[in-house]
C-alpha cells in the first residue's frame, strides 16, 4: 500500500505531463509533423499548379479560370498554363468588392478626354 501515491498528488502530475506534451508538441511543428503527415506541407512548397488545383484554391469553376485567362495573371510554359501562389493573390485581388464604395475606373478618365472629331460628316 505504500506504492499508492496520495490523491492530491495525482493531479498534479497530470498537469505536468500535459505540460511536457504540449512543449514537445510545439517543438516538433505540431501534431501532423509527429504524425508523419506531410501531405499538406508537400502541395504548398510546390511553384506552380495548374488549373485544377488553382480553381478548387480558389473556390470557383475551373471553366471561369479557362475562360478568362487572357486577362489573368499567370505562368505559360509552351502550352502549360500554372499558376504560382502571388498569381491567385493578384487575381483574388482584382476581383475585390468593398461595398458602400465607388468603384474607380482609369477608362473614365480616358473616356472624358474624349472629344468629336473635327472632321465634318457629310450628310445627305
Amino acid at each position: 500500500m505504500a506504492a499508492v501515491a496520495p490523491a492530491s498528488a495525482g493531479p498534479a502530475l497530470d498537469v505536468q505531463g500535459l505540460v511536457a506534451v504540449v512543449d514537445l508538441l510545439a517543438q516538433a511543428g505540431g501534431l501532423d509533423a509527429l504524425l508523419g503527415n506531410r501531405a499538406a506541407d508537400s502541395r504548398d512548397k510546390r511553384l506552380h499548379i495548374g488549373y485544377s488545383e488553382a480553381a478548387e484554391r480558389l473556390n470557383i469553376p475551373e471553366k471561369w479560370l479557362r475562360e478568362r485567362i487572357s486577362t489573368l495573371p499567370h505562368r505559360k510554359f509552351g502550352k502549360f498554363v500554372q499558376f504560382t501562389e502571388d498569381d491567385l493573390h493578384a487575381i483574388s485581388d482584382m476581383h475585390f468588392v468593398s461595398p458602400g464604395e465607388k468603384p474607380q475606373r482609369d477608362d473614365e478618365s480616358a473616356l472624358m478626354a474624349l472629344q468629336p472629331s473635327k472632321r465634318a460628316r457629310k450628310r445627305s
